[in-house]
């Protein structure tokens, strides 16, 4: 038995591979991942290796302390499934190295581009030779909502909702249609820029938001957590000797 643990920002999922397969999975509330942790550690003893991609910052040592089995933290100085061409590589979150990892594994000898909708929006390119060259960061959803109400002392604090037209007839209704149209402007013009050097771009989306643009983005391949979770595994198995 083998545990991949992805510690986000608000949600923690977990995944139970036995035998390279998923056999059960949840997820738990970050601000009580520790707790959670040591419980699953102490009624599951047969556990023989974890790995963890922390975007939080958990107590390490805690994690260590709690369990006998090989513990792997996502970081670039660990075995990886593809090689890094990055000015800043320590500098390289977690989750953009874990979404990577899976695409090296899962769509190998491809150019893919790795967009993740959540808190942020992090485009992330390997090339068809499994080498890393980087991308980059924007706002997400929630944080274009919350930037227009913090920064301006009028704009109202919203909460996502589809726009019914690009011409907002409202003050709420222009915001949801400039957030909105915006994200999909901004990612449609950055698989554009991607193609127009890239032959052969294979496009994933993936993260809490990309169901919202599901009927928007075409051509791409809409990925969900078990995707990151193959990924994870993957990469568990490589800096894992026994396997």
């Amino acid at each position: 038995m083998n545990l991949v643990l992805d510690i986000g920002n608000t949600f923690s999922k977990y995944y139970i591979f036995k035998f390279d397969k998923i056999t059960s999975q949840g997820f738990w509330k970050t601000l009580d991942v520790i707790q959670k942790f040591k419980i699953w550690i102490k009624n599951n003893q047969e556990c023989e290796s974890i790995i963890i991609s922390d975007v939080f910052g958990v107590n390490i040592s805690f994690f260590e302390s709690k369990t006998k089995c090989k513990i792997v933290w996502i970081s670039s100085s660990i075995n990886l499934p593809f090689k890094i061409s990055y000015k800043t590589p320590e500098t390289i979150g977690a989750d953009r190295l874990s979404l990577i990892a899976a695409a090296a594994v899962q769509y190998p000898k491809k150019n893919c581009l790795v967009i993740d909708l959540g808190t942020c929006i992090t485009y992330d390119f390997i090339n068809d030779k499994g080498v890393y060259l980087g991308g980059s960061i924007s706002p997400g959803f929630s944080i274009r909502y919350m930037s227009l109400n913090k920064y301006t002392s009028k704009l109202p604090k919203l909460e996502f909702s589809y726009p019914n037209n690009i011409l907002g007839n409202s003050t709420e209704n222009s915001i949801h249609s400039g957030v909105y149209f915006g994200v999909i402007g901004e990612i449609k013009n950055q698989i554009s820029d991607y193609e127009s050097k890239f032959q052969n771009l294979t496009v994933i989306l993936t993260g809490g938001d990309a169901h919202k643009l599901s009927k928007q983005i075409k051509n791409s391949i809409f990925a969900n957590h078990i995707f990151l979770a193959n990924g994870l595994f993957a990469v568990l198995k490589l800096n894992i000797v026994k396997f």
